[in-house]
């Protein structure tokens, strides 16, 4: 008899459930349970992977049934591991991938186990986008759900704010739909929320014309940081919503292949442009009058491989860490403390098995702002810029000596801030009173309120968890 079977409402799972069933005894367990993050290490009583949405409904039904913890694994790249849960059910979706672009309605469908990579497949082959992250093997939904920033963010907004109707199974294992028609509370709880409220089977989304593409990295010294970076964000108030900047400070030059020779002996900061438009317009003319590079690389004129740039460095296997914040302004005292923190930072870690160590600075703004705060649950829209200090590692005693060091640089980063917001994907341990503080506090009583509707007992926790109301 397997562990499922021995669970209430285990053996009727099983009659009806079409897709794979691993648990501790299947040889393939431990590569289903392993994550982007390698320093999450939790054994569910199984993976289970879905093939349509009535495999999703007959694994909610048994987590709700059986009493069981219950994750929900789109692309798997949750920083903190909300994809895996200790001794319950992981309901694995990398098996819902599918994709469809419809160049008539500039409308793509996407399922709820979809990576990035492949929404840019289906859109890119007609000239189409939608907005969203920048590594391409990241899911999605967990990507979506809380909002969803990358290059396209400013000109096109939040990745949530590209959705037209989702599909989704409820923790009472209910398909419905959410859209500005149907179940508009919870269609804009879902935008920014989070997966607090049910397991989305279908995104479907609107999307943009690209139009011609610029991108590739601008790289100079870290001696030059605190003047470039400053002058970047003077330059970014005025500039087009059609570029976009994302500076990270403090990398080696061997992080950076293309500019190795160039760069040699220099501590980097990295500033990777994406312009929408021709070469020779003249904000990039502005863009790289900004400093002395020590190397300019910025003529990729395909956005899949602007898209791509990233995977290899932000693979899979390593330990990964990040905590980060938004903010209006990157003032001249903004500037110069996250450029001492990040020296002083990479200076502290630098010995060891360190994957990678990067403080960001990632321009916002733009379209994000064309809703107001209050239509999305998503709540960073004044911000102009997000920054955060990430970093990856690969053994436990590299984790024991770099974890609190990064709490603690973020700490001292965090309080030259002028927002108190922050964006949820990004964090780490984020804790319900810091949700409040993401959302704010009415967002915040608001989505509790929704998630009392739709998920009374807390089904859906392993998220960054909005808990519902207390009952009675």
């Amino acid at each position: 008899m397997s562990s499922i079977e021995k669970v209430p409402g285990g053996a009727a799972f099983l009659s009806v459930f079409k897709g794979d069933v691993i648990t501790a005894t299947s040889p393939s367990y431990d590569t289903a349970r392993s994550l982007w993050n390698g320093d999450i290490d939790r054994r569910p009583l199984a993976v289970v992977k879905a093939t349509d949405d009535d495999d999703v409904v007959a694994a909610v039904r048994l987590a709700r049934e059986a009493e069981l913890p219950l994750a929900i694994r789109g692309g798997g790249h949750s920083y903190p591991g909300h994809s895996m849960c200790d001794d319950g059910i992981t309901l694995d979706l990398s098996r819902m991938g599918n994709v469809v672009a419809d160049p008539t309605t500039r409308r793509v469908r996407a399922q709820g186990g979809a990576l990035l990579g492949s929404v840019d497949t289906a859109t890119l082959q007609h000239g189409l986008v939608m907005p969203a992250g920048i590594v391409s093997h990241t899911g999605l939904a967990g990507l979506a759900l809380g909002g969803g920033i990358g290059y396209l963010t400013r000109s096109f907004g939040m990745t949530c704010d590209s959705f037209v109707r989702l599909r989704l199974v409820t923790a009472e294992g209910e398909i419905i739909h959410a859209s500005e028609e149907e179940n508009p509370d919870l269609f804009w709880a879902l935008r920014g929320g989070g997966g607090n409220f049910g397991v989305v089977t279908e995104f479907e989304c609107n999307t943009q014309v690209l139009g011609p593409v610029q991108g590739g990295p601008l790289v100079y010294s870290m001696a030059d940081a605190v003047d470039v970076l400053y002058r970047f964000g003077q330059l970014m108030k005025q500039a087009p919503r059609t570029l976009s900047i994302t500076c990270a400070l403090g990398l080696d030059a061997k992080q950076i292949p293309p500019a190795t020779e160039a760069a040699a002996g220099h501590r980097l900061l990295v500033a990777n442009v994406v312009y929408r438009g021709e070469p020779d317009d003249e904000i990039l003319r502005e863009v790289r009058s900004v400093g002395k590079p020590l190397f300019d690389a910025v003529a990729i004129n395909d956005f899949r491989v602007i898209q791509t740039a990233f995977d290899e460095i932000a693979g899979y296997g390593a330990g990964w860490y990040m905590k980060s914040g938004l903010t209006r302004e990157l003032s001249r005292p903004l500037v110069e403390g996250v450029v001492e923190h990040a020296v002083e930072y990479h200076d502290k870690i630098s010995s060891g098995a360190v994957q990678r160590e990067v403080f960001a600075v990632q321009s916002l703004g733009g379209a994000v702002q064309d809703l107001d705060d209050d239509a999305t649950a998503y709540s960073g829209r004044a911000a102009e810029w997000h920054i955060g200090v990430e970093v990856g590692f690969t053994t436990a005693e590299d984790r024991e000596r770099i974890v609190p060091w990064t709490r603690d640089t973020w700490t001292k980063t965090k309080s030259l801030l002028d927002l108190s917001t922050s964006y949820v994907n990004l964090n780490f341990e984020p804790g319900e009173n810091a949700l409040a503080d993401v959302f704010g506090a009415g967002k915040y009583e608001r989505l509790r309120r929704i998630k009392t509707e739709y998920d009374p007992t807390n089904l859906f926790s392993h998220n960054f968890n909005i808990k519902p109301l207390p009952t009675g």
